[in-house]
């Protein structure tokens, strides 16, 4: 099956060619490649609704083989989503800056309205090109990817764009309850049966009635972000309740509702009664 050439690439062209802030994203990757001397940069377009534990190995395999790894997180334009883009940007820039060589990692807006209702993994990989990436890496499941065979080799509907990035594309990740770990579907010897996904329609339920998602699908400091700003001064006696539900060190302290979600996670992690 052969693929032809769309026009959405070519369309998606004259919009970057025609937006202002997107110079002052090329300055901004430019920048980061001199200072780094990268000779090979990969991107990855997320929504991170919410960043959880399968968003941090796919930003972690993609930083081993790359030199700059630019994450683009979409400005989407739902009014009712529970997290707004300035608190999905904060998880992800504290994951960033904790957790990995932030010099090595770019976190940058991008308004997918700008690019029209069409903005799928075709017009993803023509903006990372542009931008100055090399790669785009996207899962198997990114819209748009559209999957073919052609003389017996998996190929995208990607791969005849000559203005697209680079494509690779990353299998399912999931916690598999036999290996005791986070795997790839394509490693896991083990069923579907054995496998807890990252679904983010299920955490955002959870959130969104408040309770803390367990730390093998989010890590406990970004659920206590999320927590504490969509549940602001939830609890009226907290200090009380955090005096008697954790340890301290006899002084009287204060304590921010992060806080209080970091130490109730720490109590549902301890085994030795269970």
């Amino acid at each position: 099956m052969a693929s032809r050439k769309s026009s959405k690439p070519e369309q998606c062209m004259r919009k970057i060619e025609n937006l202002d802030y997107i110079k002052e994203i090329r300055e901004q990757i430019s920048k980061a490649k001199a200072n780094l001397g990268a000779a090979n940069v990969s991107a990855i377009i997320m929504v991170a609704n919410p960043f959880h534990r399968a968003h941090e190995r796919l930003v972690r395999i993609t930083l081993e083989k790359s030199d700059l790894v630019v994450i683009f997180l979409l400005e989407t334009q739902e009014r009712k989503e529970l997290l707004p883009f300035a608190l999905r940007k904060k998880t992800l820039r504290y994951f960033v800056d904790n957790y990995l060589h932030k010099n090595r990692v770019l976190v940058i807006p991008l308004n997918s309205a700008a690019f029209g209702k069409d903005f799928n993994a075709a017009a993803h990989g023509v903006v990372a090109k542009c931008l100055g990436c090399d790669t785009l890496v996207v899962g198997e499941y990114h819209n748009g990817i559209g999957f073919y065979y052609d003389n017996n080799c998996l190929k995208t509907s990607l791969d005849s764009c000559e203005e697209s990035a680079n494509i690779e594309v990353v299998s399912r990740f999931v916690f598999c309850n036999e290996c005791n770990t986070l795997v790839s579907v394509k490693t896991c010897p083990h069923g579907m049966h054995h496998h807890i996904k990252y679904n983010s329609s299920s955490l955002i339920a959870l959130l969104k009635e408040g309770i803390l998602p367990p730390a093998v699908l989010m890590r406990k400091d970004i659920s206590a972000i999320i927590l504490s700003a969509i549940y602001p001064n939830r609890f009226k006696n907290i200090a009380q309740i955090y005096n008697d539900l954790f340890p301290g060190t006899g002084l009287i302290e204060m304590h921010s509702d992060e806080d209080f979600y970091m130490e109730l996670m720490k109590l549902y992690q301890t085994t030795s009664l269970t």
